[in-house]
Formats: C-alpha cells, sequence, structure tokens
C-alpha cells in the first residue's frame, strides 16, 4: 500500500506542478464567465430584414410602427405593395411564385417573411376550399429561433388591437384581452422563486463532472504511452506490481481532477452567494456529486489507463479512443434532453446505464424535484459493481500491454487480455 501511495503522490504532485494545470486552473473559470458574459457585453440591438406580405391591406403600417418600437433587435421592413402582395402568390409559365421565393430566402437567412391574410384578422386558419390563402411567419431553422417568436407575437398583438377597435369592445373587455392569463414561474422546492443561477445550475453541474471525468482522465493515456515508450514502467514494475502502479496512477490523476473541481465549484459557489443566491446547492448534493465524480472517473479512467498501456505512440491510441470517444460524447448529449424532463422515462433508464449514470443522475440530482431517493442508492451501486468490473478488466490489459513493444495490441489480443485469470 505504501508503494502505491508513493505512485499516487509523484503522479499528483507531477501534474499540479505543471504549467498547464496553473493556466487550466485559472483560465477555465474566466473563461466559462466569458461565455455567459460576452454575450451580455455585446447585446445591442441586432439589424435584422423583414418583408411583410400583407394582402389585409390594415396590418403592414401597425407592424412597421411595432417594429420600430423593438427593443432587442433593429428592424429593416421591406411592405409588398397591396396589388403585389395578391399576386405574390401567382406564377407564370411555371416559374416559382415570389411568395415561394421569399420563404426559400427566409429559409437560407437571408431575411424573414410574414404572410398576412384576411383569416388572420379572425384569428383562424385558411380554408382552401374557399381559396383562402395561407398566413404565416417563416424563418432560418439554424440558430436562435427568438426573433421568429417575436414576430410571432406582435402579429398577435398588433391583431388583437385590430379586433378590438373594429368591434368597438368596451375598454373594460379589451383591457381583459390585453393582458396574459398567467405567467410562467419557476420555483425552488421550497415554493421561492427560482434565479437565474438555480435555472442554470444542472447545467453548470453536468460541465463542471464532464470536465473533472472525461477530460481530466485523458491525461492517462498520453502519460501511459510517454512512460511506455521511456520503458519507466520495467523499472517500476520491479518494486510494485502491475495492479498498484495502475491503481496508483489512475488515483493521481483523480486528486488532480478533485483539486481542479474544488478550485472551480468552490468559487462559483462563492459568487453565487455574493450575488445572493447562498443557498444554491445543499450539502447533500455536494456529496452526491464527489460520489458519482469518484466513481464515473474511475470506471472511465480506467478504460483510458488500458487503452494507453496497449498502444505505443499516440495515434495508435487515437484509433482505439474512436468509438470510446463516440460513447463517451452520449452522456453529456442525454444530459441536456434529461433537463427537458429529469424524471422522464428516457432520463430515467439511462440513469441506470453505467457510463450514463454520473452525468444524468447528477442532471436530474440539480433539478427539481430530484429523482427518488430509491433510484440513487441503486445507480450508486450499479455504478459501485461496474466500476469494480471495469478496474478489474483494465488491470488485466494494463499488466501486459505496458511490457508489450512493437506492433499495436489489436481488439482480438485486447479481448484475449481481459479474459485471462489473474
Amino acid at each position: 500500500m505504501s508503494r502505491m501511495w508513493h505512485i499516487l503522490k509523484r503522479e499528483y504532485l507531477e501534474n499540479v506542478r505543471t504549467k498547464a494545470f496553473i493556466i487550466g486552473l485559472v483560465l477555465t473559470p474566466v473563461w466559462m464567465g466569458v461565455i455567459f458574459l460576452v454575450p451580455k457585453l455585446m447585446g445591442g440591438k441586432k439589424d435584422e430584414a423583414v418583408v411583410i406580405v400583407d394582402t389585409t391591406g390594415v396590418l403592414a403600417g401597425p407592424m412597421i410602427e411595432a417594429l420600430g418600437e423593438n427593443k432587442d433587435s433593429e428592424w429593416t421592413a421591406t411592405v409588398l405593395p397591396p396589388d403585389q402582395a395578391r399576386a405574390a402568390w401567382d406564377s407564370e409559365d411555371g416559374a416559382m411564385s415570389r411568395v415561394e421565393t421569399l420563404k426559400r430566402e427566409a429559409g437560407a437567412g437571408k431575411h424573414y417573411v410574414v404572410v398576412l391574410t384576411p383569416p388572420v384578422l379572425e384569428k383562424r386558419p385558411a380554408d382552401p376550399k374557399k381559396g383562402e390563402r395561407p398566413s404565416g411567419v417563416y424563418g432560418p431553422s439554424s440558430g436562435v429561433t427568438g426573433n421568429g417568436r417575436t414576430l410571432q407575437a406582435l402579429v398577435n398583438e398588433i391583431v388583437t388591437q385590430y379586433i378590438i377597435a373594429e368591434r368597438k369592445l368596451p375598454d373594460e373587455v379589451a383591457s381583459l384581452l390585453r393582458r396574459p392569463a398567467l405567467r410562467f414561474q419557476a420555483v425552488t422546492d421550497e415554493g421561492k422563486k427560482a434565479g437565474a443561477m438555480q435555472m442554470l445550475l444542472p447545467i453548470i453541474v453536468v460541465m463542471l463532472l464532464y470536465m473533472g471525468i472525461v477530460g481530466i482522465s485523458q491525461m492517462l493515456i498520453s502519460n501511459t504511452i510517454e512512460e511506455k515508450a521511456n520503458r519507466i514502467y520495467e523499472v517500476l514494475l520491479s518494486s510494485v506490481s502491475p495492479y498498484q502502479l495502475m491503481a496508483g496512477k489512475i488515483l493521481g490523476i483523480c486528486g488532480v481532477g478533485l483539486t481542479l473541481l474544488t478550485f472551480w465549484s468552490g468559487g462559483g459557489l462563492l459568487a453565487a452567494a455574493l450575488q445572493g443566491s447562498g443557498g444554491l446547492v445543499d450539502g447533500a448534493q455536494i456529496g452526491l456529486f464527489v460520489v458519482y465524480y469518484l466513481l464515473g472517473f474511475l470506471m472511465i479512467a480506467s478504460l483510458f489507463v488500458a487503452v494507453g498501456s496497449a498502444c505505443n505512440t499516440i495515434k495508435e491510441a487515437q484509433n482505439l479512443m474512436a468509438p470510446l470517444s463516440m460513447l463517451l460524447a452520449l452522456p453529456l448529449i442525454l444530459s441536456m434532453v434529461s433537463l427537458q424532463d429529469p424524471n422522464g422515462k428516457l432520463a430515467t433508464i439511462a440513469s441506470f446505464i453505467p457510463p450514463f449514470t454520473p452525468f444524468v443522475m447528477m442532471t436530474r440530482i440539480a433539478s427539481v424535484p430530484p429523482p427518488p431517493a430509491w433510484q440513487i442508492v441503486v445507480t450508486i451501486g450499479l455504478l459501485i459493481i461496474s466500476t469494480w468490473l471495469a478496474i478489474r478488466l483494465a488491470a488485466r490489459v494494463f499488466r501486459v500491454g505496458v511490457l508489450i513493444y512493437g506492433q499495436p495490441a489489436s481488439v482480438k489480443q485486447i479481448w484475449r487480455w481481459m479474459r485471462a485469470r489473474d
């Protein structure tokens, strides 16, 4: 045990004393802060173009006025004259109609298109049997869709005002029609209003966990290959067992990850407290974060160190890492999907699949409501079994791979090493 401790200590100190570690320790929080702050600092009005095809003859004017008052974007509106708007649906000699051309340009991101026809004045869909043309707001499918929603809300408000004026509704009724029936409000499990940090917490937790597990454990591949190439393992294995050597390396890098996460999360909690969100997380959430981090790191790091031991160069490792990298990209995707419904079927099922468990479960634990206690206990139990199995298989690969040079090991050989008895 003392020999493994010496390897752990050497691995830890060798990495935390590097310039790369210090730079990552300081610059990563700065980088994350820039991601959140830059959009706000550069949040001036955006130049946007919109083409209005209005066959009602009454909505284009109020809409241009409303666009001029919009605080988020600087709109440049082009309105087709009434005769051109009515003719925009028709095509000649089989050519594409003006409306279809404008819609295609909108899909390419050139502008937005707002088509207004008489049925919209009654807030009803067009009836093709009566020859009515459909209304709609059209824009690009990629990027932020906020401008499309802005245009939709403007049209709805303008039509509401038109109906109120045309039907000469009393002021009391008009004010009721304009007033929203209710608004969405995010709340905490104590029933209090949730702040912006509370809603961002699941995303921040998952990003920290992913960087701490996947990002840090990748260091083991380069370290293992470098030390193998320098024949350092041949010297070390004369004094320690392969299992002690592998365990010391993994635990040493795990300590590096814990150091980074402690610094980053501690700084984040301090910043939240200064902004009045001191109760953002509780002791139970912090404890579970540490448990899922340790188990997840040990499981994934053991796979990385096994890959590194079976290769002689980084290029060889990249070939073996390709399927593993695709597998490890899924937890981040599943975690983002789980944010939409933390206790839905997809999130619940993914929680019981070991490679995904730490990320999906911490997403759910940081969300409201958290998962049932029995799911936390069962997933931790499954993760313990999976981690033990991964370490055992990795140790079998490591004890053979670190002493083999020349040709890289094939998948078939690695499979044979994993099946060999201890």
